[in-house]
């Protein structure tokens, strides 16, 4: 049998999703941008750009690195009365780093100018301290020209985060939140050198707040998990708690851990199959999943970015009654969606559409790379006996909308 190595099958991937690059400012559907010197800047710090999509966030990072996304004149943050009292160039007030600081108190409804610097092995965080004593719908807006992210989070070290936003202008993020004790973060997302006197460093700051009465879904708890079967669920977990219990190191794929508004689900599975489990093709946002054997903390699975939309979606084998718990959420926010549970057979009309979606595509390559090497019958295309390079092959000549599909 010949070998193929791992960063051949990378490269012949990325060679065939290049044939529909999108321009680098917008997003699109293939990985990597029209432009190589801008797509080899945006890779270099986020490489999901270039292996799987060059989606919304991809475009956002291309307007930081790339001149020919850059816009000088985007957007002016407004004029704050109120300036940061740290200096620029300095670090202070992060009550989780090594020496634990206190973070200012932010004041309610007024325009905070604060500014950040970053360089290749470090950045700056700026940490500001909310106190609510009572339910609090809280709206945190964040202006710059750089790129700079605000973060809702709990006084936890590590903190668990309420809401999160990538960079823009503004950023708008909220959550409504009990009581308590809760940080407003507000960082550069990129690890590229920004210096203090750089317009992009540069951030105007303002929350609000308003009373509200949390209303959580019945599953809002790993213990009132909600049984489901094969097939597919409609969820809303705009209104969902987020839980505290955080995620391993491991399950960060470049976008950090946060998993926001999180719903949880119960799954028994009816037969001994490989099953994909997600939101992909069905909810159009950034999605999260962590999958646990009941009694244990550490998930079994993980997944952030896996296809169009930033969704999530996991895809492995269960034996029949392998009991499942699904956690299901957000990066720093929840929103509506269908959660789909499908066992993983190929239709006859269109081989290599692992995931069942109509079309093949870079996650049912990604599927395929996970059974590489096992006798998975649904990614034996080529009916060897062995999930190979043969099949990888094949899949990567198939790729497109299946025929005869409506």
């Amino acid at each position: 049998m010949r070998k193929t190595s791992f960063t051949g099958l990378l490269f012949t991937l990325i060679t065939v999703m290049a044939s529909a690059q999108s321009p680098c400012c917008t997003p699109g559907s293939a990985a990597g941008c029209e432009q190589q010197g801008c797509a080899d800047a945006v890779c270099a710090v986020d490489p999901w750009c270039c292996l799987a999509q060059w989606d919304q966030r991809c475009a956002a990072e291309a307007g930081v690195l790339c001149a020919a996304c850059r816009s000088d004149s985007a957007c002016i943050p407004p004029s704050a009365s109120i300036q940061e009292t740290e200096p620029c160039g300095t670090q202070a007030g992060d009550p989780c780093g090594p020496t634990p600081g206190t973070p200012p108190t932010l004041p309610w409804d007024q325009l905070l100018h604060g500014t950040l610097w970053a360089s290749d092995l470090e950045r700056d965080v700026d940490w500001y301290a909310l106190e609510l004593d009572q339910p609090t719908h809280v709206q945190v807006e964040c202006w710059s020209q750089g790129p700079i992210g605000a973060a809702l989070v709990d006084a936890a070290c590590p903190p668990t985060v309420h809401a999160d936003g990538p960079d823009g202008c503004p950023t708008t993020i909220h959550a409504c939140l009990p009581a308590g004790s809760y940080r407003v973060v507000v960082r550069s997302l990129l690890f590229e050198p920004l210096a203090c006197g750089d317009a992009r460093s540069s951030y105007t700051l303002r929350v609000s707040r308003q009373p509200c009465a949390p209303n959580p879904p019945d599953n809002d708890r790993r213990m009132q998990a909600l049984p489901v079967g094969e097939g597919s669920w409609n969820f809303d977990s705009a209104e969902a708690s987020t839980d505290p219990d955080p995620l391993p190191a491991w399950c960060d794929e470049g976008s950090g851990l946060a998993l926001s508004n999180d719903l949880w689900f119960l799954f028994d599975p009816p037969r001994s199959t490989w099953w994909t489990i997600g939101t992909c093709g069905s909810s159009p946002w950034d999605t999260r999943l962590a999958l646990y054997q009941p009694g244990s903390d550490l998930p079994m699975a993980c997944s952030d970015d896996a296809c169009a939309g930033d969704a999530a979606q996991v895809n492995l084998a269960l034996q029949a009654g392998e009991t499942v718990l699904i956690r299901l959420g957000g990066w720093g926010h929840g929103g509506t969606g269908v959660l789909k549970i499908l066992p993983q057979m190929t239709d006859a009309r269109c081989p290599g559409d692992l995931d069942l979606d109509g079309q093949v595509t870079a996650a049912d390559i990604g599927s395929l790379l996970v059974a590489f090497g096992t006798d998975m019958a649904e990614a034996d295309l080529d009916e060897s006996g062995m999930v190979d390079a043969g099949d990888l092959g094949l899949l990567l000549i198939l790729i497109g909308p299946c025929p005869g599909i409506l």
